[in-house]
Parts: structure tokens; C-alpha cells; sequence
């Protein structure tokens, strides 16, 4: 009677971990691709505050997603967006404070030319793994 008790346990902590490990190593994939959608309908003028709330990050949490894809072991590829964010928040940090001298349409592109290096890593990881 214990037995089949402590398998169930076992099998409930099981899932959770399960899902644990999902959430986590997709977390990165999710946030990046909240991101480019948040860049991409600002630039058309569209004030998509909501999806700003869901991914803009502060340091705090992107340091916890990074070090959990390290602790976890998560390979190159789940890391990549995570580098993304952090070059981003570090270019709209640079721009709030020192204010870079480049209009809207320019500063798309400096975001377009991140998503392309972001698809070049992934090109690059699975062609040469």
C-alpha cells in the first residue's frame, strides 16, 4: 500500500520537474521572439504596452534565466536569445542615458541586423554539430 504511494509522489515530482525543464530551457526562445514582435510593431507605431509588460526583463530575471540554461546544461542554441536580450537592454540602456544618434528607421535595422546574427548562430550551430 506504501509502494504505490510513494510511486505516485515520486511520478507527481517527476511531471514537475518535467515541466520545470521546459519552462526553463523555452523561456529564453519565448522572451526573444517577444522581443522582435515588441520592436517590430513600435516601429510601426503600433503602443503594444502589454507585450512590453510580458517581456521586458530587467538584469535580475535575465541573470536568473542565464544562469539556470548554465546550471541546467542547456546547449548553445537556448542561450542565444538570451545573448540577444542582453545586447539589446544593453543598447536601449546606452541610448536612454547617452541618447545614440540614430533616428528610428536606423535603430530597426541595428535590431533587424541582432535577429540576423541571432539566425546566423542557430544556422551555424546545427550545420557544424
Amino acid at each position: 500500500m506504501e509502494d504505490s504511494s510513494i510511486t505516485e509522489e515520486r511520478h507527481r515530482l517527476l511531471r514537475k520537474r518535467k515541466i520545470f525543464l521546459l519552462f526553463t530551457k523555452y523561456l529564453s526562445h519565448i522572451l526573444g521572439f517577444g522581443y522582435i514582435i515588441y520592436t517590430l510593431l513600435g516601429f510601426f507605431g503600433i503602443d503594444a504596452v502589454e507585450i512590453g509588460y510580458l517581456v521586458q526583463l530587467s538584469i535580475l530575471p535575465w541573470c536568473y534565466a542565464f544562469s539556470a540554461s548554465k546550471a541546467l546544461e542547456f546547449c548553445y542554441v537556448h542561450r542565444l536569445p538570451l545573448y540577444y536580450i542582453a545586447i539589446d537592454e544593453l543598447a536601449l540602456v546606452i541610448d536612454n542615458y547617452y541618447t545614440i544618434p540614430l533616428d528610428l528607421y536606423n535603430l530597426f535595422l541595428f535590431h533587424l541586423f541582432l535577429v540576423g546574427l541571432l539566425i546566423f548562430g542557430y544556422t551555424y550551430y546545427y550545420k557544424h554539430r
